[in-house]
């Protein structure tokens, strides 16, 4: 009870200390993000002249996602392979959606998603398509937190005096977002210089700059921030949205014939408690809409939480719950716990101390640990 408190009245410290600008307060017509991360280890061992262990495993993230005003459109990969006492094993995932606002300053939309997943004891691909309608929006406010990185770095370094204005803090991040904009417009060998001009241009309009200028060490910790050199600033999203649709069988994972249409409940949550720790959270029901509606129910849930211990050290905690409820049969429960330390080191590598906790429906508890190094390709 003690530490819940001591937890408690830190998020609020935190909240109410922040800079003059939230994360809410990014609230701009375009908003995109795209992430590639890889990671694996390779474990060898050997007696005499007798192998005795030759274990690999692999893991490739890939999310990208666009939303505008009148429309938006998200794709997600999980692909997982690798090699275990000789047999080989893999599983990839696809889940790409599209959706269309009905008016642009409204949070209504239609939408599509089709979904595929192949692993090594399927027959074939399992895929399934939904359309429906929903109400919310997702948005990406990284770009802000870059500009709240780059502010810390200027207060620290005793270049500015105080926290910048709202109003500058967001221009700052409108800047940082049209990063593309300034390489189509001045070319990628010296769009640098003008993209940095105008950033400084911005904290220059301010009363709280110190010196006529931010001076080298001020260019020097922007590049660090916005090209990832010695620190890594993660994603930051907030907003909700809720979707229901009729979801279609295609194909399932063995030769059987694809069953009824389901109804499909979606709702995905994003809350930033401060611009250093952030909790997503995704759910998802359905149900056959035939004789076994209501009684036959899948539902899987997710719970994602991240704090940035520092610059360079980030804890992940994970937690997904997965129930199967068969028509005449009692559930089947998944759990599974993850815990990681992820330590910066450069180029977007990062070296982490993972532990996870395992219950797959009938099967035996599995608690595992793993030293990984891992690879940010963008």
């Amino acid at each position: 009870m003690k530490r819940l408190l001591l937890l408690t009245i830190f998020l609020i410290v935190s909240v109410i200390s922040a800079q003059n600008v939230d994360v809410r307060d990014y609230k701009v017509p375009i908003s995109k993000a795209t992430t590639f991360r890889a990671n694996g280890f390779w474990n060898w061992s050997q007696v005499g002249d007798s192998v005795s262990g030759n274990t690999a495993n692999a893991t490739v993230l890939f999310r990208k996602f666009y939303t505008s005003l009148p429309f938006a459109w998200f794709i997600n990969v999980d692909a997982t392979g690798g090699r275990d006492a000789g047999k080989k094993n893999y599983d990839v995932k696809f889940d790409g959606s599209i959706r269309k606002y009905i008016w642009d300053r409204e949070d209504w939309f239609g939408f599509s998603r089709i979904r595929a997943e192949r692993a090594n004891n399927y027959d074939r691909i399992s895929s399934d398509f939904t359309i429906g309608a929903g109400y919310g929006r997702y948005i990406n406010a990284t770009a802000l937190a870059k500009a709240v990185r780059i502010e810390e770095h200027l207060l620290k370094e005793k270049i500015i005096s105080d926290f910048l204005p709202k109003e500058i803090m967001i221009n700052i991040a409108n800047i940082i977002e049209r990063q593309q904009e300034y390489i189509n417009l001045y070319g990628p060998e010296v769009y640098e210089t003008q993209w940095f001009n105008d950033i400084e241009k911005q904290i220059a309009s301010s009363n709280v700059l110190k010196t006529p200028g931010i001076g080298s060490i001020g260019i020097l910790r922007m590049r660090q921030v916005l090209f990832g050199i010695n620190e890594r600033v993660n994603e930051r999203y907030y907003g909700w949205d809720l979707s229901a649709g009729a979801l279609f069988p295609i194909t399932t994972r063995d030769t059987s014939k694809a069953g009824s249409p389901n109804l499909a409940l979606t709702g995905r949550y994003s809350f930033p408690f401060n611009w250093s720790t952030q909790m997503n959270i995704v759910a998802e029901v359905s149900t056959p809409i035939d004789t076994v509606f209501a009684k036959q129910v899948l539902a899987n849930t997710g719970v994602d939480f991240i704090y940035e211990l520092s610059n360079r050290i980030n804890l992940l905690a994970g937690y997904r719950l997965g129930i199967y409820k068969p028509a005449t049969a009692s559930a089947y429960i998944d759990n599974l716990v993850n815990v990681s330390f992820l330590y910066y080191i450069e180029n977007n590598i990062y070296f982490g101390i993972n532990a996870a906790y395992e219950k797959l429906a009938r099967s035996p508890k599995r608690l595992s640990t793993s030293i990984t190094l891992s690879y940010n390709l963008y």
